[in-house]
């Protein structure tokens, strides 16, 4: 049902009231993605972590909330909908590392809180190990995490280090935020896989994100 919810809430914001307000969060999302085209490999995948920032996390310019927070007001809702996005608005955006995969379940550590975290996942998660570091976002659902499925980046494994050290410096001075953070690792992935196509080596493209000392 959860999405079922978000699909209903993107085709309202399809309509034509809100296209310039649209177009304008989608300018600041894709500030550091400019060169992004539709046909990149990457392009599906950003876009789905600009719908869930979009729906979640950007307060709507009439001041009423974000558009989660506007629908979850509407009157055409059931109590059962009504409970279900009022759960979702609480769903954690985050870097988590990869702890334990198990049959119905992924053990995740949240490298800005420290928290370990149990996420219900009944599909065959690809490609992801023990020790792996990715971006998503985690929805309440009754007494339950699950994955966003709009927002999800794998980031290479050679990348650790150098992301873990963002992150400890984001925790320890508070620069960047954590959403900055998070916002120029997807362009960083994007720039390995789609414009280096993977031929340069990750630390040095990754190195961006930690400053050199003089």
């Amino acid at each position: 049902m959860e999405q079922e919810l978000l699909e209903r809430i993107l085709a309202e914001l399809a309509k034509g009231s809100y296209q310039d307000e649209v177009k304008r969060a989608r300018q600041t999302f894709f500030e550091l993605l400019k060169d992004m085209r539709e046909d990149d490999p990457s392009y599906e995948r950003l876009t789905g972590c600009f719908l869930n920032w979009y729906i979640f996390d950007r307060p709507m310019d009439c001041g009423r909330g974000t558009p989660l927070q506007i629908f979850a007001a509407g009157e055409d809702l059931s109590s059962e909908e009504r409970v279900l996005l009022a759960s979702m608005s609480g769903n954690i955006h985050s870097l988590f590392e990869v702890l334990r995969i198990e049959d119905t379940s992924v053990n995740l550590r949240d490298l800005f809180s420290t928290e370990t975290i149990k996420v219900t996942e009944r599909r065959s998660l690809a490609g992801l190990d023990p020790g792996d570091i990715l971006e998503a976002r985690l929805l309440p659902i009754s007494d339950k995490l699950v994955f966003s499925s709009g927002a999800f980046i794998l980031h290479p494994r050679p990348a650790r280090r150098l992301i873990r050290q963002a992150i400890e410096r984001c925790r320890r001075d508070g620069s960047p935020s954590r959403i900055e953070l998070i916002r120029r690792l997807q362009s960083l992935s994007f720039r390995y896989t789609d414009r280096f196509n993977q031929r340069i080596p990750v630390e040095k493209v990754y190195a961006e994100i930690v400053p050199t000392t003089g």
